[in-house]
């Protein structure tokens, strides 16, 4: 083992990751900041919150997986030293993510079919339209904005990102007052307020990419001379064959926490509460795991480009040994610190007790969700992102959903679990997921043919 190598691949992973991280956990807490704005102001708008973000994640990850793409491609011409193809791989991504953000907009607009086959109050119900309808017309620009952001993180750059993700939690929380709790002559919308202040964040960030891009000088090298039109056989279809797959895989995955809420919407506001409240929590606390996996994709993809085997050897190994690390980390502080988070969202006594008793289901599958999300984003590096989707699809929904949905209504062994049967689902296929992603990129690292 080459001690040297393996310190620098650190270094360049948490110089990566780092920033990725905090911007990510930004992110995340306009969430957790919608989740405690609106439940300040009752059930029925956390439930609707809930509910309205369940239906908007699963639009919005498929949108990003496909744009997500754009990083391992641009690492890998990185590594090729191409920086030709990099711009005009962002031309075609800007392209790209015009009709993709257009189409998600439409999709969040019109939530009622889905929405009917649900057992909602009224009150909820049309909550739940209103902050769709609102947020859904921020997809266009955060579309646009995320094929900047993987562009530069692609190069190896991240700082804009940090910098844009913490300035949108800054404006979100002023927005979100302004527009829940109203002031002056507007009036206060409660929940769907949130939509209207993350429509305006989404079109924030994308100003803030664009400036970047067309300002800064790391990026000068890669600008197109003149208009380049849409190119389909070079410019998206590319993009498109590493980038759908990605886009189902994330959805998998998503869509396999998100579609819990829509299962358990029966049980009642208290119960979706708890959900919700869990959810947000440890999604929080998954982006650590997650910037590690998306600082691999760089390292890897660079490798790849380089056509050097030890490189990528020595990216995964360090990869690894930080995911298991983080993953026992995160567990061990969920188990030690849940009661005090579960008081910051809640004071219902019935929505503590669930939320707190999930936590404990949460901390036993965050080593499994660290080490897979780790196999993924080494697999994307190497543009393999196919067998993944499949992986993901076995996983999550088969042994996820499908056997939370079996434990949670019609479980054999006993009386029904309710919400704690999908939870033991969850973990279930995580482990799983981590096991074949493990065994698929061994597989890989055997059959790729690097130079040296």
């Amino acid at each position: 083992m080459n001690l040297t190598a393996h310190k620098r691949e650190a270094y360049q992973l948490i110089r990566i990751a780092l920033p990725i991280f905090t911007a990510q956990l930004a992110l995340t807490s306009l969430g957790v900041v919608d989740t405690i704005m609106s439940g300040w102001v009752g059930v029925n708008d956390l439930a609707a919150i809930g509910l309205g973000t369940s239906i908007l994640l699963p639009v919005f990850i498929f949108a990003t997986g496909i744009l997500l793409a754009m990083t391992p491609i641009t690492a890998r011409f990185l590594g090729q030293k191409n920086s030709t193809a990099i711009g005009y791989n962002l031309t075609q991504g800007l392209w790209l993510a015009i009709p993709i953000g257009l189409v998600s907009m439409l999709l969040l607009m019109i939530p009622q079919p889905l929405l009917n086959l649900l057992q909602l109050s009224p009150q909820v119900y049309d909550l739940t339209v209103d902050y769709l309808f609102y947020a859904a017309l921020g997809l266009p620009g955060v579309a646009l904005y995320q094929v900047y952001r993987f562009f530069w993180e692609g190069l190896g750059i991240t700082l804009p990102t940090l910098y844009l993700s913490v300035g949108a939690l800054l404006l979100n929380i002023p927005l979100n007052a302004l527009f829940i709790y109203g002031y002056g002559p507007i009036e206060g919308m409660g929940a769907v307020g949130c939509g209207v202040a993350t429509a305006i964040v989404m079109w924030s960030m994308l100003l803030g990419g664009w400036l970047y891009v067309r300002y800064a000088t790391k990026t000068q090298v890669y600008r197109q001379p003149g208009l380049v039109g849409p190119d389909w056989k070079k410019g998206f279809k590319p993009i498109l064959l590493l980038g759908v797959p990605m886009a189902f895989s994330l959805l998998f995955e998503v869509g396999m926490f998100s579609f819990v809420v829509l299962f358990i919407a029966p049980l009642g506001t208290t119960v979706i509460g708890a959900h919700q409240i869990a959810m947000s929590f440890t999604s929080l606390l998954f982006m650590l795991p997650l910037s590690l996996a998306m600082a691999m994709t760089v390292r890897v993809g660079f490798g790849y480009g380089e056509n050097s085997r030890e490189a990528v050897k020595t990216s995964i190994s360090v990869g690894v040994a930080f995911a298991l690390f983080f993953g026992i980390a995160l567990s061990l502080f969920t188990l030690t610190f849940r009661e005090v988070f579960v008081s910051l969202y809640t004071s219902h006594p019935e929505v503590f007790h669930i939320a707190a008793m999930l936590f404990i289901f949460a901390a036993s599958y965050q080593v499994f969700d660290a080490i897979q999300v780790a196999m993924a984003g080494a697999l994307r590096g190497l543009h393999d992102t196919q067998v993944t989707m499949w992986v993901t699809l076995i996983s999550y929904w088969g042994v996820g959903l499908g056997g939370g949905y079996w434990l949670a209504f019609a479980n054999p062994f006993g009386e029904p679990l309710g919400v704690y049967g999908f939870w033991f689902g969850i973990i279930a296929g995580l482990a799983l997921a981590a096991v074949l992603l493990i065994l698929r990129l061994r597989w890989m690292m055997q059959h790729v043919d690097f130079k040296s």
